[in-house]
C-alpha cells in the first residue's frame, strides 16, 4: 500500500515538474515575440512569422500572448489599425502579465521598429 502511494505521489510529482519546464521554456511565447521586436525592421521576416504562427497556435499560451503574436504577423511597418483595440485592451489589462502589457504597449507605438528603451524593456523579458 505504502509502495503504491509512493509511486504514485512520484509520478503526480514528475507530471507537474514535467510541465512547470515545459511552460517555463518560453513563458507563452514571450521570449521569442520580444527577441524578434528587438531586432525587428519594418516588419517580421517569414521565419519569424512561422515563429508567431506558431504562438498563435499554441494552445497552452494565454490569449493575451496569441493576441500579441497575431499583431505582430499583421505588422507592417507599424500596427494594423484592426489590432489597436485589442492591443490596448492588453495594456489596460491589470490581469495580463506585466511582459504582456509591456509588450502591448510597445507594440502601439511602435515605428518601423523598436526605440532604445524599448529595446532595452524587451532584452529583459523572459
Amino acid at each position: 500500500m505504502m509502495k503504491t502511494v509512493g509511486l504514485t505521489l512520484l509520478a503526480c510529482l514528475m507530471t507537474f515538474a514535467s510541465h512547470g519546464v515545459i511552460a517555463s521554456k518560453d513563458n507563452g511565447g514571450i521570449k521569442t515575440m520580444a527577441s524578434i521586436l528587438a531586432g525587428l525592421n519594418h516588419y517580421p521576416d517569414s521565419a519569424e512569422k512561422k515563429q508567431l504562427k506558431a504562438i498563435v497556435d499554441d494552445s497552452h499560451a494565454s490569449a493575451h500572448s496569441r493576441t500579441l503574436a497575431q499583431a505582430m504577423i499583421n505588422l507592417d511597418h507599424s500596427i494594423s489599425g484592426a489590432d489597436k483595440p485589442r492591443l490596448q485592451k492588453i495594456a489596460d489589462d491589470a490581469n495580463a502579465s506585466e511582459n504582456e502589457r509591456d509588450l502591448a504597449k510597445i507594440l502601439l507605438s511602435l515605428s518601423h521598429k523598436a526605440s532604445s528603451a524599448d529595446k532595452h524593456k524587451l532584452h529583459g523579458m523572459h
